[in-house]
């Protein structure tokens, strides 16, 4: 019996797999093929493919075999080689090839047998506030949580957080980015993901809006349309929710997908003005705000697109449009878009042929 026949043997990766489908098709959990998951068994760690999609982990292969014992002792001897999950791969058990998440050594850092990481919108509304401490201490009282300075995903931020968390901690909010849970069961570390999304969701948020029909019809023939999600579109109707969305970028799978920050029309443009001034930005933005009017994207906007441009509303439309928030500096920014393996990732989606809209 291969690894994965034995895996597939195993009650706890149904429970998995059946978990990560479902957080993988809600989009107040994740994103496109963000998040991931992983199950260690039998001395191997099964993580997640980068690229592919939690949603398809029930009717997909998308998990790789890691050698996490090698993987976790090179993150805690400050040891390079951790910078490429590539070689702790066990090959001979990953006929496809795939590439295990770039996340994967904060999976491997953890002991607990499963972890569950995604970009939860509210997890990522509270932790871009500047007051997140003092909030997660009153939001998450009496839950074993650490909350985790921002660095970029990947193995530097698995270092950070073998040094802040103490060990066994079964909840890592990650500044600027996103939820960590980790239990000994799936059950386990799905409750206490349930628990954190709930406390942490807002009892009252910015209605949805509609984009107005000036900017409905001022966008025909400008390659741009606008943005087919309620939340989003308020964005463009409400100043505080404005301002905190004029600026830097926030968290990095808005980076990633959509370009750095978003573009904002001044008084003195017209939308085709507006729209091609943020396509032909050295780093093009794909969000267009036009204030009062609407908010709008690319017609060539990918699922994955799309599906950051609806989190950009769903995340701001649970934060408190009073409170001040944290953003990636220009260096975050610029190491992220210098990144291999998120070019990696990009490149999956094309060589896939992503679909493009709808979601």
């Amino acid at each position: 019996m291969t690894a994965y026949e034995t895996l597939r043997a195993n009650p706890e990766f149904t429970a998995l797999r059946a978990v990560s489908a479902r957080l993988g098709s809600d989009p107040l959990q994740v994103q496109g093929p963000g998040g991931n998951t992983s199950i260690k068994s039998e001395g191997i760690m099964w993580v997640k493919a980068s690229g592919t999609w939690l949603a398809d982990a029930e009717t997909q292969d998308i998990f790789v075999p890691v050698d996490h014992v090698s993987l976790a002792q090179a993150i805690a001897a400050d040891d390079g080689s951790a910078d490429d999950v590539g070689p702790f791969t066990f090959a001979s058990d990953n006929p496809s090839g795939l590439r295990a998440s770039i996340e994967a050594t904060v999976h491997a850092g953890s002991k607990a047998k499963v972890v569950l990481h995604t970009h939860c919108v509210a997890t990522i509304a509270a932790a871009i506030r500047a007051d997140a401490s003092a909030f997660l201490a009153e939001k998450l009282a009496g839950l074993p949580y650490a909350f985790i300075p921002y660095v970029k995903p990947g193995s530097n931020l698995a270092r950070v957080i073998r040094n802040v968390a103490p060990e066994g901690t079964e909840i890592l909010i990650l500044s600027n980015h996103g939820l960590v849970v980790c239990g000994e069961t799936v059950a386990e570390a799905d409750g206490l993901l349930r628990e954190v999304s709930a406390r942490l969701t807002p009892t009252t948020m910015a209605d949805p809006a509609a984009a107005s029909q000036m900017l409905q019809d001022q966008l025909s023939g400008t390659g741009w349309f606008p943005v087919p999600h309620g939340p989003t579109q308020r964005i463009a109707q409400d100043e505080r929710l404005l301002a905190i969305a004029n600026g830097r970028t926030l968290y990095p799978d808005h980076l990633v997908f959509l370009g750095p920050g978003v573009t904002v029309a001044m008084a003195s443009e017209t939308i085709a003005q507006v729209v091609a001034r943020a396509a032909q930005s050295p780093i093009p933005s794909k969000l267009v705000i036009v204030p009062g009017e609407g908010v709008a994207m690319p017609e060539t906007a990918s699922r994955s697109e799309l599906a950051l441009a609806t989190a950009f509303g769903d995340v701001l439309a649970r934060i408190d449009p009073n409170a001040a928030v944290t953003r990636l500096s220009e260096d975050q920014e610029a190491e992220l878009l210098d990144w291999d393996a998120e070019a990696y990732r990009q490149s999956l989606n094309m060589e896939r042929g992503e679909e493009r809209r709808p979601i």
